[in-house]
């Protein structure tokens, strides 16, 4: 893997750099993101444990909206993270606060690993107190996760199936404050059965500097990758965020810089 994800596994390096300068940190220069905002579409669907491919179908997959640089820039991401050689298959996404686009990134990372064509996919709404991934993908909120941690039935019946290989299990009912359902054993179960039902998982988490929960969901899957946004992410608050999940025992794989802007035009940039 990049160098940079290495050494994200150590949190006391200078890892994150000059995050309110706008440098990206994620792979290079081939992740630095143009950031569009707001999108919607749907997604695509197979036969998944214990159910068909009939039940919670809602139709075809409109595409959401990517400009073109953002599109080559997340399939890049994409390539290193799933499909190259590094054999990852479940990961968790968070961002270091609220409102850095970190669902928006993981809706399109999403739909770039379908038309890949490597095998199913289903993206997971893991933020039970505020999901808002079914508002990009136009479909109900429930039932969704939080009734399938408080259901025996199998998991494929709570997965929403739309045509292709692409998946999404929304966050579903609304949950209390205080209940720890993503520290139970039953979401254990449910990730076991999410692995064996598709060959990639893509979890939107609740941002880290907010709430725990990131780090339940992290230490179960391959990996978390962290989104800052240029010019708003505090570069103490990333670094914290990165020791909380090494404490966590959580393998943080890098970073994203979303909604990057160019001092210099982009062409001339490029020749630098």
């Amino acid at each position: 893997m990049n160098k940079i994800f290495q050494d994200l596994d150590i949190p006391d390096r200078r890892v994150m750099g000059e995050l309110n300068g706008g440098h990206s940190h994620v792979n290079d220069d081939s992740e630095r993101l143009t950031g569009s905002r707001a999108a919607q579409s749907s997604f695509g669907g197979v036969a998944v444990a214990g159910t068909t491919a009939t039940q919670m179908k809602v139709g075809p997959l409109p595409k959401l909206e990517m400009d073109l640089m953002t599109r080559q820039e997340l399939a890049k991401l994409v390539y290193r993270l799933f499909l190259g050689s590094n054999n990852l298959r479940a990961i968790a996404f968070s961002g270091v606060q609220a409102g850095v686009g970190c669902s928006w990134i993981v809706a399109r990372l999403a739909q770039l690993v379908a038309e890949a064509d490597a095998g199913s996919v289903c993206i997971v709404d893991t933020d039970l107190r505020d999901p808002v991934l079914h508002k990009y993908f136009s479909v109900s909120n429930g039932p969704g996760l939080s009734d399938a941690l408080v259901d025996t039935r199998p998991i494929g019946e709570f997965v929403k199936h739309f045509d292709g290989p692409l998946h999404l299990l929304t966050g579903g009912s609304a949950i209390s404050k205080g209940d720890p359902l993503l520290s139970s054993s039953t979401f254990r179960l449910r990730m076991d059965e999410l692995r064996a039902s598709f060959d990639f998982l893509l979890f939107d988490t609740p941002p880290l500097g907010e709430s725990a929960d990131a780090l339940l969901v992290g230490r179960k899957t391959d990996g978390l990758t962290l989104i800052v946004e240029a010019n708003s992410t505090n570069r103490e608050a990333a670094l914290k965020t990165v020791r909380d999940a090494a404490t966590a025992n959580v393998r943080v794989l890098g970073t994203v810089l979303n909604k990057r802007t160019f001092p210099i035009p982009e062409a001339i940039y490029k020749r630098l």
